[in-house]
């Protein structure tokens, strides 16, 4: 298996196998902590080899620092096993949420987890953000 696409984007979604992005990114700049987030996505596209179609167990989870966990979704995948003139399988996700609370600036991370394997973590930078503020007279 391999991981052809991981990312946090706005907005994900997946329509008749092809997964969309909208506005991906890592660096959340914000005005202040707890900052809540209006939407967030996250996108995997998997590829398989043909010997492993069947049912997997993906875990995808979003936690900060200190292990604590945002976001936590745990689920069946079915791997279609194709014949031996086919292209390998492939499978496409997004994980929309909304409102979600980073509570404080810092490193979070996505951990991208297959069959008990950590396949990939995808970091995500929390940062109070200067830009914009109104100055002090």
């Amino acid at each position: 298996m391999k991981i052809l696409i991981a990312a946090v984007a706005e907005h994900a979604w997946v329509e008749n196998g092809c997964l969309s992005l909208c506005r991906t990114f890592d660096t959340i700049n914000a005005p202040q902590f707890p900052y809540q987030m209006p939407r967030l996505s996250i996108a995997l596209r998997l590829l398989f080899e043909r010997a492993e179609g069947g049912a997997h167990k993906l875990i995808l989870s979003l936690s900060d620092a200190d292990g604590k966990k945002l976001l936590n979704v745990d689920l069946n995948i079915p791997v279609n096993a194709l014949n031996e003139s086919s292209s390998k399988p492939s499978f496409s996700f997004a994980l929309n949420g909304q409102s979600v609370v980073f509570p404080k600036e810092g490193e979070y991370v996505v951990d991208i987890v297959v069959d008990g394997r950590v396949e990939a973590s995808v970091p995500i930078y929390a940062r109070k953000s200067t830009k914009d503020l109104p100055s002090k007279k």
